[in-house]
């Protein structure tokens, strides 16, 4: 039996800016507008009815006195117990305000909850059950609210596992004392919520800017708009308004256009191997998490230094991010790092040659894998020939292997990198136990998810 039910809005804070250093991702103010709300009553004790209607014939045939008082009774009894169910379902509502819009790895999410009963009659039992998809996270609770009665809690729960998730949808359930009627209520809209990878730091990791040193420019003209203009020239027919330098063309009462510069020295691609089949370990400590930091790493440092980045990760789903710059396009590429899995079908050396159209010339790439297929390595440097400055950063999957042969294997990731430093290539090996340094202070992928295990005891 459907019902109609009160509508509270989630209203979503806003998280702290000293976390890490002021980088915060941009958001947007929450909508605090009417939830689809709905309510429902479920009869759970059929057996009660049916035995007021087997009375109530008994009571015709024999015309016992006693049988009808008992008819009686029991009617009043599911009255009682149907209208005191719909009055709750009626009259509950309930509040959630997010505290954290986001976080990041290891850190905690924080709600909090208001459940308020606007009906004279109590609710002796209100469970709060929440469907929310972050991992180990329940901020479900069970109240009993007396007659215009109020409750609040707060849920907190640190989040070891980087991904895009949902808050919500939110259920009430309550009934009467005779548990005879089951009364629900819905919220059905939910609230994304992202845990990003934690932003690292790896001081020793190459970073190939180009073969220029200094400026980015090349003195190369392009045809592309990029991130770098090199100067301004007049206006051509066919060229788009995005070329046109409106200030210079309102001082000379000409249309003027503005001209790019291509950007060896600035632009960086990181390519972002999701190749299932090279992947090991398992959790926080697998070279999926440790990739993944270790791009992030990369991203981190060349956009604070004032570089374009670029993303490719080819997983189940293709991923191309053109390069940008900004704290705003950090947090774009951070988005897409907490979402990417290492399902990928493609080896390194096919996804570096579909990618090649999209990486351009001149430009410098890092490429992040756990592979040591030759393969791949050949291809990175023939792209020398085509005017890209390669780097390589080797996440030593054998370190991650329980496996012996895995383990045996493990000079091949320092072979491979002594082998890319013999044709000019910069490498670096990642290990597992491999320390970061986070923004706000120091810490291993090992020691956030270990901190993260340790919030959820406590």
């Amino acid at each position: 039996m459907a019902l109609g039910a009160r509508a509270r809005a989630t209203v979503a804070g806003t998280p702290g800016l000293d976390r890490l250093g002021g980088l915060v991702p941009p958001t947007a103010d929450a909508d605090a507008g009417p939830l689809a709300v709905s309510g429902e009553l479920v009869l759970l004790r059929p057996i009660i009815p049916a035995l007021a209607a087997f009375l109530a014939l008994a009571a015709l045939v024999a015309g016992v006195p006693i049988l009808y008082y008992l008819v009686y009774a029991l009617a009043a009894l599911v009255a009682l117990s149907f209208l005191w169910t719909r009055s709750l379902v009626q009259s509950l509502s309930v509040t959630r305000v997010l505290r954290t819009k986001w976080c990041v790895v290891g850190e905690a999410v924080v709600e909090e909850f208001v459940l308020r009963n606007h009906s004279r009659l109590p609710g002796l039992w209100v469970e709060v059950r929440d469907e929310s998809t972050i991992p180990g996270y329940e901020p479900g609770s069970v109240q009993a609210l007396g007659g215009r009665d109020v409750r609040s809690w707060r849920s907190s729960q640190a989040c070891d596992r980087r991904g895009l998730y949902t808050l919500g949808p939110l259920r009430l359930l309550t009934g009467d004392p005779f548990g005879i009627f089951q009364g629900a209520v819905t919220y059905h809209a939910s609230t994304s919520f992202i845990v990003y990878p934690p932003l690292l730091e790896l001081p020793a990791l190459p970073m190939p800017y180009g073969r220029l040193p200094g400026s980015s420019r090349t003195h190369l003209r392009s045809l592309e708009v990029t991130t770098d203009a090199a100067g301004i020239r007049d206006y051509a027919p066919g060229d788009g308004l995005h070329r046109i330098h409106w200030l210079s063309s309102a001082r000379s009462g000409d249309l003027r256009s503005k001209e790019f510069d291509f950007e060896p020295s600035g632009n960086l691609w990181v390519v972002l191997d999701l190749d299932a089949h090279v992947q090991a370990g398992q959790g926080a400590e697998s070279t999926e998490e440790y990739s993944v930091n270790v791009a992030g790493a990369v991203i981190h440092r060349a956009i604070r230094d004032g570089k374009a980045v670029g993303l490719v990760a080819y997983g189940a789903t293709r991923t191309i991010v053109p390069p940008g710059k900004g704290t705003t396009h950090l947090w774009r590429l951070l988005e897409v790092l907490a979402t990417v899995r290492a399902d990928g079908p493609d080896p390194l050396d096919r996804v570096l040659t579909e990618a090649q159209a999209n990486l351009g010339r001149g430009l410098s790439v890092v490429v992040v894998t756990p592979s040591v297929d030759p393969a791949w390595v050949h291809h990175l440097q023939a792209s020398t020939m085509r005017g890209l400055v390669p780097a390589a950063i080797l996440v030593d999957a054998a370190s991650f292997a329980s496996d012996p042969d895995r383990v045996r294997a493990g000079l091949s990731a320092r072979a491979l990198s002594t082998q890319l430093g013999s044709v000019g290539i910069l490498s670096h090996v990642v290990r597992k136990g491999q320390e970061f340094r986070q923004v706000s202070g120091h810490a291993s992928p090992a020691t956030i998810a270990a901190t993260a295990a340790r919030r959820r005891a406590s």
